[in-house]
């Protein structure tokens, strides 16, 4: 074997020696960042649990943890950054534009939000305790808001360029709505004795946000039936751009 092909090979098994640490790393903090979302929401509200006994509900030594984070304040941040993944995965998938109306798809993804926000206390308070990465200004449900913004105003960009209608009148609807919704759902899940079941707030929340597409969409000359399956009418309405080019 020549010199050059034994420093090829050499170089092929050290780059296979680092791809499998690194996935026996991802494993390690993948099971740690369970761990400790499956502390906290066993949790009392505001309870600080310790590395120790997160250590202890994944299998592994205490040192293995700081091995994996550079601190509490890392390991804090990255379950932040786990809980805003795993809800963002979450939402993508009721925001499925090629299943149901507009209704259909608004009530849904709400009711996404107000499931998690009432099912999991504890996640959706410490989400708002701090940043999904150190020395970050705004906190993991602000992050999350950000996130779910700038996906729908993606969403609604691509069906703008479907049917060939200028976007700019949506340009605050996806911040607008999104806050909308949140905060008022801070609201109902704080409230001791709200006036409104689950499904009915979420029903008022996706009505509420459907008047704000549909104004904006009736600027953009678009008209819109919130019940029909959106699918068929970004055909129909696609179909009718063509015709006017």
């Amino acid at each position: 074997m020549s010199i050059t092909a034994k420093r090829s090979e050499e170089s092929r098994a050290a780059s296979g020696h680092e791809a499998r640490w690194e996935q026996h790393n991802l494993e390690r903090q993948t099971r740690i960042l369970e761990a400790a979302v499956a502390m906290l929401e066993e949790s009392p509200a505001g309870a600080d649990i310790p590395v120790q006994q997160i250590a202890t509900r994944a299998g592994l030594a205490k040192s293995v943890v700081y091995r994996q984070f550079d601190g509490r304040e890392d390991l804090d941040c990255r379950v932040r950054a786990y809980l805003v993944d795993e809800f963002s995965r979450t939402l993508d998938a009721q925001l499925d534009l090629s299943a149901g109306s507009v209704e259909e798809i608004l009530v849904r993804t709400i009711r996404a939000v107000a499931d998690w926000m009432t099912d999991h206390p504890r996640l959706n308070e410490f989400a708002r305790t701090g940043p999904i990465a150190p020395g970050a200004d705004i906190d993991a449900v602000s992050s999350l808001k950000m996130r779910m913004s700038d996906r729908a105003r993606e969403l609604i960009s691509s069906i703008a360029a479907l049917i060939d209608v200028d976007d700019s009148a949506f340009d605050a609807v996806p911040f607008a709505v999104v806050t909308m919704v949140e905060g008022t759902l801070t609201q109902w899940v704080g409230d001791p004795e709200p006036t409104r079941d689950r499904s009915e707030i979420v029903a008022d929340l996706a009505r509420l946000a459907w008047y704000v597409l549909d104004g904006a969409a009736r600027s953009a000359g678009v008209t819109v039936d919130p019940t029909a399956e959106l699918s068929a009418v970004i055909a129909q309405l696609s179909g009718q751009a063509a015709c006017r080019a």
